[in-house]
């Protein structure tokens, strides 16, 4: 029962020093479907600091080979309100340019590639075609897989292409602790198509989690002993 007890203690102590060191993180998951097109993706929040943070959009439609299932944008929510939120960089895999097939692999852009972000309080609107501090056309620039099928991609009003997964940098004021994410939608295709994400639990917070579990199991048993 005393090594049980060792243990337990150590596995906690040692959740809670992961966690504690690491960056904050936050995972949600889309899968969805809209005239026969998967719709599915992954956005991991990155938080550095209580206003710094990264954000990182993968596709997971896997080949993509359809307009309506390029990611071409996110709205999230944070708890607390930020004075301010800048987006400082756009670093997508490749770009490639599939309106004249086969399709190209194109440098040289700017470094947002068309992205935007608008806050409205702790609303954030992440999106592609950005025109204005509130207007989006969500494209051209969408995000697909790194396996993708050309040849469906060809419409030259949504080329060219993000190829994720995409790392989007953000620096905000006003805020002392990380805030949360209260919920996440992501976009996908011509119009375009929400579909709502699910959270994801991160490794640390499941670890700490299993120790804290153990250590009650562990508690109740001793209790029930001693009784």
């Amino acid at each position: 029962m005393r090594k049980l007890t060792i243990w337990a203690a150590a596995a906690f102590l040692t959740a809670i020093s992961s966690l504690a060191s690491a960056n904050i993180m936050y995972t949600f998951h889309a899968d969805g479907m809209t005239d026969s097109a998967s719709q599915e993706a992954t956005a991991v929040f990155n938080f550095s600091s209580a206003n710094s943070f990264t954000l990182t959009l993968t596709n997971n439609v896997d080949p993509t080979a359809d307009i309506l299932s390029e990611l071409d944008g996110l709205m999230f929510s944070f708890t607390d309100t930020p004075l301010s939120l800048q987006l400082l960089s756009v670093a997508p895999s490749s770009v490639v340019d599939c309106s004249a097939l086969p399709c190209q692999t194109i440098t040289g852009n700017t470094p947002y590639y068309g992205w935007g972000a608008s806050a409205s309080g702790g609303d954030i609107t992440l999106g592609a075609g950005f025109t204005s501090p509130s207007d989006f056309t969500y494209h051209p620039y969408g995000i697909i897989n790194q396996n993708f099928d050309g040849s469906k991609l060809n419409d030259p009003v949504y080329n060219p292409l993000l190829v994720g997964p995409v790392t989007y940098t953000f620096a905000m004021t006003g805020l002392d602790t990380v805030p949360e994410i209260s919920s996440t939608t992501f976009l996908f295709g011509k119009l375009p198509n929400p579909q709502s994400g699910i959270p994801v639990p991160e490794p640390n917070s499941l670890a700490l989690l299993g120790a804290g579990l153990l250590a009650f199991v562990w508690a109740s048993r001793r209790k029930k002993v001693r009784t």
